[in-house]
């Protein structure tokens, strides 16, 4: 179709570009500094960091110290008051909102160059993707980017988000965007959640050639599809309702929906790819999400925070580093900042990232872990983020505590216990005491990898892990942060968590009509 067809033209330039890059890493992202630089030396920032005399990338680093969200905050403030030229050179054209900072929330500006990054990590993945699964691109798609049922709101005159899809990528790909997408760009602006999803699924069951599906985090198309059985009736009316639907497609429909569990190869016959976060503290929802949809590979994204791309699946096996998009260090076990092609297999690191957005030295505090190299480039997991919990020293990580609980099949998370005691507890959706207690002793093995935490055991420091049986525990998780004012899309599986009020809400909640959960309107 010709949607695709000017897509994978664009994408296809896009990989050529990165392709040249990937010969020569080092001389690659050293020019892309030097271009961020030299647009930005008349900034705010520019000038109190001597932007105009920097010259190499040691001197860079020198100049520049690594920050967090919050430490760029002031500079942050300042544009979302209206300031210009702050940060970048360029206006500010969007922003958009993410979780994570010491308030709760971050607000991250885009400019019409930082948006150019992100197409020059998502191109050449899509042209790489047509390359190894052609059938991904025979039909239409499902991409979810932007949060659905967003009121559209301004900040100092500039909208909060895009307004399609396809935009993130280019105003000149918006028409080929919108020709091979599955749901119009209308279901995304619903206001009302359950016309959301009534929209959204009713548009993919009228959609047989559906091919390639694109989210973040697999719980998001998890609790989609799970809505299938329940809105089938309406589904069905719907279909039978649409002058242009084949009677043998609402009867594949009709049947689908009756077995239990959905049929969804019988739904979406041609359903090639899935693309989603599988790594970290998703592996076990993305394993979930995988027998929902076993027709299809599920293939994992690369890391794309909001504030910028840091590596694209353009490889054989794991994402590579997105060279074109940002200038990337990776910061050991000691804090030396390396470049990307010095860094060790087995060994894990902290990503900082500098891009055209005005992100300068930032720390994103996402871990990767090096699993060798392609040719010059380090093939590269993300393993979960530096989030630490550390009642009596033992100094537990997200990511080690994402390994230790890859053992259990089902939905479970750590938390934090600063009790008379202090000890973890393991809170577990199942139905078997036995085996949640069994569960417990088996991650009470694992987490004793850690040294820390076995000398705290070892002396009573800390108590064993117990564990505690909390049905529906995902969908509670949603709950209380869209509660606490999160966007349901922004979400993230719970892995290590270490605020009492939230493990409190997880156990014993405030309203137990979890089935009928229904998060506020502007959070999705």
């Amino acid at each position: 179709m010709s949607g695709w067809r000017a897509v994978l033209d664009a994408a296809r330039a896009e990989h050529v570009s990165f392709d040249h890059a990937r010969a020569t890493p080092r001389a690659s992202q050293a020019a892309l500094l030097a271009q961020i630089l030299a647009a930005n030396s008349g900034t705010d920032f520019g000038r109190t960091h001597g932007f105009a005399d920097i010259r190499t990338m040691d001197e860079f680093r020198a100049r520049v110290p690594i920050r967090t969200y919050d430490a760029l905050c002031p500079w942050l403030d300042r544009i979302v008051a209206g300031e210009t030229g702050v940060l970048t050179s360029e206006a500010v054209i969007a922003f958009e909102e993410t979780g994570g900072s010491t308030a709760g929330g971050k607000l991250i500006p885009y400019t019409a160059s930082s948006l150019r990054a992100f197409r020059a990590a998502v191109l050449p993945w899509l042209a790489d993707l047509a390359r190894r699964r052609p059938a991904a691109f025979a039909g239409k798609a499902y991409v979810s980017v932007s949060p659905a049922t967003r009121a559209p709101r301004l900040i100092a005159g500039v909208p909060v988000g895009m307004a399609t899809e396809g935009a993130y990528l280019g105003a000149d790909l918006v028409p080929a965007f919108l020709e091979v997408m599955a749901a119009p760009p209308s279901v995304g602006h619903l206001s009302d959640v359950d016309h959301w999803r009534l929209a959204t699924l009713s548009a993919l069951a009228r959609c047989p050639d559906l091919t390639l599906i694109s989210v973040w985090s697999p719980t998001f198309l998890i609790t989609l599809l799970e809505a299938l059985p329940r809105l089938a009736e309406p589904l069905l009316r719907a279909l039978h309702d649409e002058p242009e639907c084949a009677p043998l497609r609402a009867r594949d429909v009709s049947t689908a929906l009756a077995r239990s569990p959905v049929d969804t190869a019988l739904l979406w016959p041609r359903l090639d790819t899935v693309s989603a976060w599988a790594d970290g503290a998703s592996r076990p929802y993305a394993r979930r999400l995988q027998d929902m949809l076993p027709h299809a590979v599920l293939q994992p994204k690369g890391l794309l925070a909001t504030e910028g791309a840091v590596t694209t699946p353009c490889s054989s096996s794991w994402p590579v580093p997105a060279l074109t998009s940002a200038f990337l260090e990776f910061l050991d076990d000691i804090e030396r900042s390396l470049l990307c092609d010095e860094l060790c297999p087995g060994e894990s690191y902290r990503v900082v990232m500098t891009n055209a957005g005005g992100f300068y030295r930032y720390d994103l505090g996402d871990r990767l872990l090096c699993h060798g190299y392609e040719g010059a480039l380090p093939l590269l997991e993300f393993v979960g983020r530096d989030i630490a919990s550390d009642l009596v020293g033992e100094k537990l990580s997200e990511s080690f505590v994402s390994n230790a609980l890859a053992v259990i099949s089902g939905t479970a998370c750590l938390a934090a216990r600063a009790a008379a005691r202090p000890h973890y507890v393991l809170l577990i959706d199942s139905s078997d005491r036995d085996a949640a207690q069994c569960a417990a002793a088996t991650i009470e093995q694992r987490l004793r990898c850690n040294p820390q935490y076995d000398y705290a055991r070892k002396i009573d420091q800390l108590g064993p892990v117990t564990c505690e049986i909390v049905a529906h525990l995902l969908e509670r998780y949603l709950q209380f942060g869209t509660r606490r004012g999160r966007r349901l899309a922004d979400i993230k599986p719970p892995t290590l968590i270490t605020d009492a009020a939230t493990v409190e809400a997880l156990i014993n909640p405030v309203d137990s009509a979890i089935s009928a959960f229904r998060p506020p309107l502007s959070y999705l």
